[in-house]
């Protein structure tokens, strides 16, 4: 550069080139033009608030007018059927006019159920915009913290199922107590006839753990109790006072290392996804819903099968797929026994499909050193495999695992089974938190 500025005669020229090359220098220096790292990803603002408060008010009248015509056609059509049937028949006149007045009732009657259900429509997506309204405002006031929500199907011990009850959810509680203490509040949706875990303090101090009816979430009565995990994940982000970013879980996932909310969210608050992009079908093409899943327009790929880890994922941009996508969510809910065999509804993938199309996560792809798998299928003796398991997990720095819970079914062997695992998770997680009462299965399986 200094040998080019001899070589400049004018010294105005010198100055002006000098001073260029340090601004540049400056700039890249001292400025860093990742803005889309430095900004926040915000969804939605006041603004939106008040103008979705401005459409409600106008919607509400609109149901009020019409319930009141309604009333109204009731109540006309209630006296004008009092008047006809207190009417004399004795000439042919008198029994014409007879039938044509009560055809006209039937009429009305017809149009009043017409005009029954499209108001029960109204109010369907009334109350469904009313209650994202109130999610949005959760959204717009939310204090940046993260939370944390469980699907827990219960403490089942029937020998034929496969997700029995195998203390998962008690240790995924000590790994998220001893290694993400920032976690502000932890939510564990269970089904109306579920009992709350009996190891679990009643009032948790400062509301840290929350059991919660997830049929309360569910609006459709007819699709709850729900045993589909998928169903669940189409709810979670309609939890009171849920925090805009929280971690989804299943109660098998636990962590290992000590992380930070930048291991879930970037500075910008995107999804962290340790996994590359890949889209494969949500619905196979001789499924019975493939042409209503056309029809609707609704969405018929998901990101890629996820890894058994904890999911990130915020609140105002589930609401944002919702309301592109409007009814879907209720369809994923109406699937409520089980997850039906050809349908692979993990909505959550779903949404990270959608998110990605629109640039809302992050995907540096999958390290496999930071997760741990163990396999679908365990052998009888499974003392040596799960000291294997404790020494992969602790010898080379994995941050998750989730452990499959395909045990044998004969009680028996299931009991040994039992004893090793609890070993192992005690081994993993020694420290008793404050929340937790006595487990009698301590002196059973120690």
């Amino acid at each position: 550069m200094l040998a080019r500025l001899h070589k400049l005669n004018n010294p105005k020229k010198i100055v002006l080139v000098t001073f260029f090359f340090i601004l540049v220098i400056l700039i890249f220096k001292g400025k860093d033009f990742s803005f889309s790292e430095e900004e926040q990803l915000v969804i939605f603002t006041q603004t939106d608030l008040d103008e979705t408060t401005l459409q409600l008010q106008g919607k509400k009248q609109i149901i009020d007018r019409a319930e009141s015509e309604l009333s109204q056609k009731r109540t006309d059509v209630l006296n004008k059927e009092r008047e006809n049937e207190s009417q004399e028949l004795e000439t042919d006149e008198q029994k014409t006019k007879y039938q044509e007045t009560k055809k006209e009732i039937y009429n009305a009657k017809q149009e009043i159920e017409n005009k029954e259900f499209e108001l029960e429509e109204l109010l369907k997506v009334y109350n469904n915009e009313k209650k994202n309204l109130q999610i949005k405002t959760e959204i717009v006031q939310d204090e940046g913290k993260i939370d944390l929500v469980y699907s827990w199907a219960g403490i089942l011990n029937d020998m034929t199922i496969r997700n029995r009850y195998n203390w998962e959810l008690q240790f995924s509680l000590r790994a998220i107590h001893k290694y993400l203490p920032w976690i502000n509040k932890i939510y564990i949706l269970i089904n109306t006839d579920t009992e709350p875990p009996y190891w679990l303090k009643e009032n948790y101090p400062d509301g840290k753990i929350v059991i919660l009816d997830r049929c309360e979430l569910i609006d459709h009565p007819d699709y709850c109790p729900t045993y589909n995990s998928f169903a669940v994940y189409s709810v979670v982000h309609t939890i009171p006072g849920l925090s805009n970013k929280f971690i989804l879980m299943d109660d098998d996932f636990f962590f290992n290392r000590p992380v930070g909310p930048e291991y879930m969210f970037t500075e910008r608050g995107l999804p962290i996804v340790y996994q590359k992009f890949r889209k494969t079908p949500t619905y196979k093409s001789n499924d019975k819903l493939w042409n209503y899943i056309k029809t609707n327009g609704y969405p018929k790929w998901k990101y890629a099968k996820f890894t058994h880890i904890p999911m990130p994922l915020r609140r105002d941009l589930i609401l944002k797929f919702d309301q592109n996508y409007p009814g879907y969510l209720d369809l994923v809910q109406s699937h409520y026994k089980k997850r039906y065999k050809k349908l692979t509804e993990e909505v959550s993938m779903i949404y990270y499909l959608y998110f990605s199309e629109k640039g809302w996560i992050k995907a540096p792809g999958q390290n496999k050193a930071k997760f741990f798998q163990t396999p679908k299928y365990h052998k009888d003796d499974i003392t040596q495999e799960f000291e294997t398991y404790y020494d992969i997990i602790t010898g080379k720095k994995k941050i998750t695992f989730n452990v499959n819970d395909s045990f044998s079914k004969n009680d028996e062997i299931y009991q040994k089974q039992r004893k090793v695992l609890w070993n192992f998770y005690n081994k993993l997680y020694p420290e008793t938190p404050d929340y937790e009462l006595p487990n009698p299965d301590h002196a059973k399986y120690s």
